[in-house]
């Protein structure tokens, strides 16, 4: 944006393929979100940051793991076999609409306490920016520069969670009792060694969660000609089925400097991060432990596991 534009114009002042627009002079439907109206609290990847802030924009998860993959719509869905997803660019650099080997949520790469703004282009002039790539719409993320005041800032938080409902099935006397009911000829199979044993399958798969995110970041302008930022943080997040981790740590600097008297702007961008993901299919596990048996017990007498699956416990 123009120097006389100040960041808390971004209401009115909006980021499309061209460069920067006044919302009163666009055609075409763009909405814009300002980091002052970001979701607040424990979030792990930017698409969580405007979850129900932009209108005609439907966001939603596939889960409850740490990278859970998003579902992002704008107005909707335009094919009923392609991919409907619409085209991120951050920067102004496209990413691949392809994840990372291991992950589910591309999203989840990048620091969200990194974003400054979203501007999201909902209608068919996207197209003739980018292509048929944003026949979806575009959502266009900026990240923070450098300013003229020396700052220094920190956040972080801890959040606690647990699964507040669980399914109900049946406990081991009644399941038993189902059982020699209506399939008398297979109550030989319950229990072990002649033994039934009451496990509460859920209860063994679920954990109480304690997720962790800091951030510390430095902005001002070296020599009051080269605006920088950079930033460092660290994301612990525990999915609330045991082993479902994410571990990142991120790092980037942002230098914005002018030239000749601010009509030549060059913008350079570099961010690093190291992300550790224990891979885990968290609805299969869940739905194992609402079918498994309940009459089984999870260990032998001499500590071993008492079923094992190709030596995988």
């Amino acid at each position: 944006t123009k120097d006389s534009l100040k960041t808390a114009d971004i209401e009115q002042v909006v980021l499309i393929g061209y460069g920067a627009k006044k919302k009163s002079d666009l055609t075409g439907s763009v909405t814009a979100v300002s980091e002052k109206e970001f979701n607040k609290g424990a979030i792990v990847s930017a698409d969580q940051l405007i979850v129900g802030k932009a209108p005609g924009v439907r966001i939603t998860s596939d889960g409850g793991s740490p990278d859970s993959t998003p579902n992002i719509r704008i107005r909707g869905g335009a094919s009923l076999s392609a991919n409907n997803n619409p085209l991120i660019v951050i920067d102004g650099v496209p990413i691949d609409n392809n994840n990372p080997a291991g992950f589910n949520n591309p999203l989840s790469l990048i620091n969200p306490n990194d974003i400054e703004s979203f501007s999201i282009l909902k209608d068919a002039s996207a197209a003739a920016i980018y292509g048929s790539r944003a026949s979806n719409g575009v959502i266009i993320i900026t990240t923070k520069k450098g300013v003229n005041k020396l700052s220094v800032e920190y956040n972080g938080n801890v959040s606690f969670g647990k699964a507040s409902k669980v399914a109900n099935v049946m406990d081991s006397d009644t399941f038993v009792k189902f059982m020699n009911e209506y399939n008398p000829t297979y109550t030989n199979l319950l229990g072990a060694n002649g033994t039934i044993y009451n496990t509460n399958w859920q209860d063994q798969i679920f954990r109480s969660t304690v997720s962790n995110d800091h951030n510390l970041s430095l902005r001002g302008n070296i020599a009051k000609v080269l605006p920088t930022r950079v930033s460092f943080g660290y994301n612990k997040t525990e999915g609330i089925v045991k082993t479902d981790n994410l571990d990142r740590y991120t790092g980037s600097i942002k230098l914005t400097p002018s030239f000749l008297d601010n009509h030549l702007k060059i913008e350079l961008n570099a961010k690093g991060i190291i992300s550790e993901k224990n891979k885990i299919d968290a609805n299969g596990v869940i739905g194992s432990a609402l079918a498994f048996d309940p009459t089984k017990p999870i260990y032998n007498p001499d500590g071993s596991y008492f079923q094992t699956f190709n030596g995988f416990q």
